[in-house]
This record gives C-alpha cells, structure tokens and sequence, in this order.
C-alpha cells in the first residue's frame, strides 16, 4: 500500500456533512465499498457515485468506489477544511447530536492516556458516559 495509513486502516469518517464507514469491497480488489446510514452522506461527498441499497445492513447506502477516486475525494475534503473547530461547523442538528455522543464516549477513552488526568476526576467532573 502507498505511504503513511493504508486505506484499509480506515474504516469510519466522521464529516461536517455526514458519517461514513468505508472498507476493502469483498469481491472487487481495487474498490472500496462507502457506506451510510443517511444517502446524502455519500451523495454529498461522492457525488459521481451511483448509491445503491442493502436494506438489511447496518450501513444499508452503499457505493462501489475506485479506491483512486476515494483517497482523491477524501484528500480533496481534508485539503479545503477551513474550520479550528469541527463540532461547530456540523449542521444538521440530529448528526451534530450524535457526532457530540461519538466525542463524549472517545474524550472518555482518551482520560487514561491524558497527563495530568485520571479517569476518577473525569468521572466526577462528567458523571461518566
């Protein structure tokens, strides 16, 4: 695989425009498969993309993508950020409440890892997840 993270290190994309789950396609060795939950989420950011449904999946919108074309779109996503504060710019208030939960739970994670921190002052201060 290329330089730095391989694409297969990836598999969730937390966005200002949605949330995405993307991993190696099973039968197709240069695609990747994007996933969602909400369709705009990929028709937002993959926009050449057909969407397609699997109605019984956890992640039922999904979109076969050239592996090429996914770093491309993402690289372009990561180069045009202009925001210092990224739960600020999320606007649809139902993802933002969510995305707040995916924070919550990772800061909680993260406490024994912090200098200066303990997981028991986290707990007093937040009351826990």
């Amino acid at each position: 695989m290329g330089q730095g993270i391989g694409v297969e290190s990836i598999m969730w994309i937390a966005l200002t425009n949605g949330w995405l789950s993307i991993v190696s396609h099973r039968d197709y060795p240069d695609t990747l498969l994007v996933r969602a939950r909400k369709p705009e989420h990929i028709q937002d950011n993959f926009p050449e993309v057909e969407v397609y449904v699997d109605a019984g999946a956890d992640y039922p919108y999904r979109a076969n993508v050239l592996r090429t074309d996914t770093a491309d779109i993402i690289a372009g996503i990561l180069v045009d950020i202009q925001y210092d504060n990224f739960k600020n710019n999320v606007e649809d208030y139902d993802l933002a409440d969510y995305l707040g939960n995916v924070w919550h739970v990772m800061y909680g994670y993260g406490i024994p890892h912090r200098p200066n921190t303990s997981s028991e002052e986290w707990l007093n201060e937040t009351g826990g997840i």
